[in-house]
């Protein structure tokens, strides 16, 4: 694909809502409709320059993957956030590349995951030492806050925002691309 001025915005208007995505997951483990409904027109937008072919692929490809996440998010294994970012996510990459795109994201979930369990494991035996902490959510700045939410999240086996491992995924693809 030839990179225009149009391209390099469509791209960096998808990383922004991802990022949204991402932090929203992170604070609240929501993903908005209307980050994924951004994501997904700038996505088909990029392949709009492309042609209306390679907007089927894309379309097809889509749908395959929402046909295919939906069973893991029935069963509550993924979130249905997660679900419609990542089908909307596929319109980012060429037909052509969808798996490598799918693979990244998945690779960079692995990687989130071995992060979770490795911080739920010292948080864990800190906890095991020390004792629990009262919760003290009037010290620190929100970053502070965000953390010691995210640590109990940990601890009480709550769900990782997968967004952030889909920002990732496709922020390596398109950077590759």
């Amino acid at each position: 694909m030839t990179w225009t001025l149009v391209s390099w915005g469509l791209v960096a208007m998808i990383l922004a809502g991802l990022g949204v995505a991402a932090v929203t997951d992170l604070a609240d483990r929501i993903i908005p409709n209307r980050v994924v409904l951004v994501v997904l027109c700038c996505g088909v937008g990029l392949r709009l320059i492309s042609g209306p072919w390679p907007l089927l692929a894309s379309v097809a490809g889509a749908l395959v993957v929402l046909a295919v996440l939906s069973l893991p998010a029935s069963y509550d294994l993924l979130g249905w956030g997660d679900v419609k970012l990542i089908a909307a996510v596929t319109f980012a990459q060429a037909a052509d590349r969808m798996i490598a795109l799918l693979l990244a994201v998945a690779l960079a979930g692995g990687l989130l995951s071995c992060l979770y369990l490795a911080v739920r494991f010292v948080l864990r035996r800190m906890a095991a030492r020390v004792g629990p902490a009262a919760p003290e959510a009037s010290r620190g700045g929100a970053v502070c806050r965000l953390a010691r939410l995210e640590g109990a999240r940990m601890l009480a086996n709550e769900p990782m925002p997968y967004a952030i491992a889909v920002l990732f995924g496709v922020a390596y693809c398109l950077a590759t691309a």
